[in-house]
């Protein structure tokens, strides 16, 4: 038997794209030409190319994702894997049975109970009733849904239909396990069983193909990355490498989108523009990760403000931020501002992973009350730094989990130690 599980040579994939939109006068002058050309017919709709020309190869009993944005190809792959769809150029071979979960339902017949639909599965996959039954136990608890077996699927919920579809896809012995987003829909205690069912497959020589934003999961799971972007593949090496590659890929495209505008406000005070500065001085847009960071409001005031009210705020682009520096906490408003100037406040250390943040500010009257200026995303800032953990998730927990970095350390105790 071939050490491969799965070949793509040369593959492209297109569809056929949407004819565009056209006023009455395009469909005016498109009549014209008709009747000059004698009948010529419109043009064909422009082809939409989801894998342009790919070629790799996935091993037997490895555990295998597919990483990009939105539209990167990703669901494009598994679906010629899994036979839903053909390419258009190149082939696709899969060696063994095949089970998959690329959306909600994936797989299963509405009308049928959840008994039937297991029954189905393992007979598609070739597995004899008494295999299957010897099965049924083991996938009704994984799901757990035994109250509502016997019921049609078209009855169940969305998250009830996600559980039994992944446990049956699981759990009928397939030589290639193909999972999408899907999982995203089930509860985080579902996510976390699917995710430790899928390394077990792993460790009993089952090749799993995973499609998913959650780069601590692939990470985790996974010991190889291919990342596709516009249908080609632009990395394909290691979990570790090819996450921290693309994480930081996208943080660097949020600081090249960075407006850095300045905002209009009331009582004759605006924001002119809000500039990051590092230790010696200089204008940056990242600092190291433990180094100061000033942050300079650039101001004018049309006439005398008295004592304003400034405010500064970190974060990551979650709710609210993770770190204040408000004049309404420790009451250092200026006595006055007039004319155009600049105010500075700096962080002393940013104990931060590196990533892309941003700078939130408002400023307020003398009162507490009613904004000058009001409360928004002034600036991005970005963090530099190596990710200096060893462990399965360093890069995606670097890179996108919780952002601010405090010393700590692990102690063992008890009699279990």
């Amino acid at each position: 038997m071939s050490d491969r599980a799965i070949e793509f040579d040369k593959v492209s994939k297109s569809y056929r794209g949407a004819r565009t939109y056209r006023a009455l006068r395009d469909d005016v002058r498109a009549v014209g030409r008709r009747l000059i050309r004698r009948g010529a017919g419109e043009e064909p709709p422009a082809a939409i190319h989801a894998l342009r020309d790919i070629s790799f190869e996935i091993e037997r009993g490895s555990a295998t994702a597919l990483v990009g944005l939105n539209g990167a190809g990703k669901t494009t792959a598994l679906r010629l894997m899994c036979r839903i769809a053909y390419p258009s150029e190149g082939s696709v071979r899969v060696w063994g049975r095949v089970g998959a979960l690329m959306e909600v339902g994936t797989g299963m017949h509405p009308e049928l109970t959840g008994r039937e639909n297991v029954q189905l599965y393992g007979r598609m996959l070739g597995h004899k009733s008494a295999e299957i039954r010897s099965r049924f136990d083991a996938i009704v608890e994984f799901a757990g849904l035994p109250a509502a077996m016997d019921q049609p699927v078209k009855q169940y919920s969305s998250g009830m239909q996600l559980r039994l579809g992944f446990s049956i896809a699981a759990h009928l012995e397939p030589d290639v396990l193909l999972v999408d987003e899907a999982i995203a829909v089930g509860d985080a205690g579902f996510q976390y069983r699917c995710v430790e069912r899928m390394g077990e497959l792993v460790r009993t020589g089952v090749t799993i193909v995973f499609v998913s934003h959650d780069m601590s999961a692939v990470e985790t799971l996974c010991d190889r990355v291919i990342l596709l972007d516009q249908g080609q593949i632009r990395a394909d090496g290691s979990a570790r490498d090819v996450v921290a590659s693309y994480l930081r890929e996208v943080h660097a495209s949020r600081l090249e989108a960075d407006p850095k505008a300045g905002a209009g406000g009331a009582y004759g005070f605006e924001i002119l523009k809000v500039s990051l500065h590092d230790a010696t001085g200089a204008e940056v847009a990242s600092v190291p990760t433990g180094a100061s960071v000033t942050i300079r409001f650039h101001y004018r005031a049309a006439r005398d403000v008295v004592k304003p009210i400034f405010s500064v705020g970190i974060g990551d682009g979650r709710i609210g931020v993770f770190a204040l520096a408000s004049m309404l906490f420790d009451g250092e408003a200026p006595e006055v501002l007039r004319g155009e100037g600049q105010l500075d406040c700096t962080f002393e250390s940013l104990p931060l992973f590196p990533r892309t943040y941003e700078i939130w500010a408002s400023v307020r009257g003398s009162s507490g009350f009613g904004d000058l200026v009001d409360w928004q995303r002034f600036r991005m800032l970005g963090v530099e730094g190596e990710i200096g953990g060893s462990g399965i998730g360093a890069a995606a927990h670097s890179l996108e989990d919780a952002p601010v970095k405090l010393p700590y350390t692990w102690r063992t105790g008890g009699d279990g130690a």
